[in-house]
């Protein structure tokens, strides 16, 4: 989903920070003095400030800051700590608004779109931005603006169909990658309704690493059970 920027904040705290990529810079990773200054990069069109501090150094606490190929961020936490800590701050720029959903994702929106995803693992967030985990488990944050990476239309089992290709984060099983792919599909002429949906939400939840989430309008809306014994394709 590509919008216009905004800026997306994290304040690591208590954390050294490793490589990441900066704007303008045409390495994968680089390095940071701890307590150095803010290092802005890129999650598609939304840009994120992370700034390094370094009270956790002298006990192993690392923040590492890596892109992937498809434009997103993951944000990879580690210390010799084992006790539930709050280990970063997210906030958001004006105009834009943080929503933490149920199971600890979130999405950064302004009044028109959904701007980013973020999909933790092995933490949680929680409402007024801070992110919270044991960071002796290997915390990450996964961050992006792009959850669909091609939509096509095509006759398919004898109907319009939908292909939805989503991204690796559009696949990541979380509450906030089911919106973010939703509203994509949805912005599609002839794709929100009731059953395009629930086949959406089967797939994403049942049938994660297929090639390609093949959606039907005209498939009737049945209940759960039928849908999961239908394969998400339900006749």
């Amino acid at each position: 989903m590509k919008t216009a920027a905004r800026v997306l904040g994290v304040v690591a705290l208590g954390l050294v920070l490793g490589g990441c990529w900066p704007l303008g810079d045409d390495k994968s990773s680089q390095e940071y003095e701890p307590g150095g200054p803010p290092v802005t990069f890129a999650v598609g069109a939304v840009a994120l400030t992370v700034v390094p501090t370094a009270s956790f150094a002298a006990d192993g606490g690392t923040l590492t800051v890596t892109t992937d190929p498809d434009g997103s961020v993951r944000l990879e936490v580690a210390s010799s700590s084992t006790t539930l800590e709050t280990v970063a701050t997210i906030t958001v720029a004006d105009g834009t608004r943080l929503e933490v959903l149920t199971d600890g994702s979130g999405l950064v929106r302004d009044d028109a779109a959904i701007l980013a995803g973020i999909s933790p693992k092995r933490a949680r967030m929680v409402d007024d931005g801070q992110v919270v985990l044991s960071a002796g488990d290997g915390g990450v944050l996964w961050m992006t603006d792009t959850a669909v990476l091609s939509l096509d239309w095509g006759n398919r089992e004898g109907g319009s169909s939908l292909a939805v290709k989503p991204s690796a984060w559009g696949r990541s099983g979380t509450r906030a990658a089911a919106e973010m792919v939703w509203a994509v599909v949805a912005a599609e002429p002839g794709a929100d309704s009731k059953t395009m949906r629930d086949q959406l939400e089967c797939h994403q939840f049942g049938a994660p690493e297929k090639a390609t989430w093949n959606l039907e309008p005209w498939r009737p809306e049945v209940d759960p059970v039928a849908l999961a014994l239908a394969y998400c394709n339900p006749s």
